[in-house]
């Protein structure tokens, strides 16, 4: 009886262990593309690119880029010789995803019989099989969240950058600090292909 425990007991252990290097495996990624580049850029103007349709989300887009660059030592100018350009987005994509329902298991318990002296001594044992499992598919909403830099001198472009992650959340205030941090790590640099980082 107490190998079937223990054997049980294994299989939690292994279960966790297994659940656990999926978790870490599974930390939030965003990808990263960058080309061109300079140096010794201390300010900027902000210029966002494209229609705006929420003159409130870009006013809190632009306060979370100038705020970032602040961090990384760029300062926001209204003297424009270098101009850094600026659009973000947000775009559904529906997904597949299997999904597995584990139903209830039964303890089983039988009487066997051993040996003692030459005659059968009835010993209970007890075993847990592992639950049965349901498989289905189910479908998912997922957000590509974007942001795109390109700094400009006068008219010429020096840098482009953009980088994008996915989410849950369809709101752009959940992830455009992250993504402002991660990209402007690369600000002024050439990542020479698209890379993935992670993101905590």
């Amino acid at each position: 009886m107490l190998s079937a425990i223990r054997g049980v007991g294994i299989l939690w252990v292994l279960s966790l262990y297994v659940l656990f290097s999926f978790l870490v495996g599974c930390a939030p990624k965003a990808y990263v593309s960058t080309i061109g580049g300079f140096e010794g850029v201390s300010s900027v103007c902000l210029k966002k690119v494209g229609e705006t349709k929420n003159k409130l989300m870009d006013s809190f887009v632009e306060r979370t880029l100038a705020e970032a660059l602040k961090r990384k030592g760029v300062e926001i100018s209204e003297k424009c010789e270098n101009t850094l350009e600026y659009s973000y987005g947000v775009v559904p994509k529906q997904m597949y995803v299997p999904r597995i329902v584990y139903g209830g298991a039964e303890v089983y318990t039988i009487v066997g019989y051993r040996l003692e002296g030459g005659r059968a001594v009835p010993e209970i044992f007890t075993f847990l099989p592992p639950p049965p499992a349901y498989y289905y598919t189910d479908v998912e909403t997922v957000y590509r969240h974007y942001l795109t830099l390109g700094l400009k001198k006068g008219e010429t472009l020096l840098w482009m950058g953009e980088i994008s992650k996915e989410s849950d959340s369809p709101d752009i205030r959940s992830e455009i600090r992250v993504l402002a941090e991660k990209l402007l790590d690369f600000f002024g640099k050439d990542t020479g292909r698209m890379i993935e980082i992670e993101v905590r």
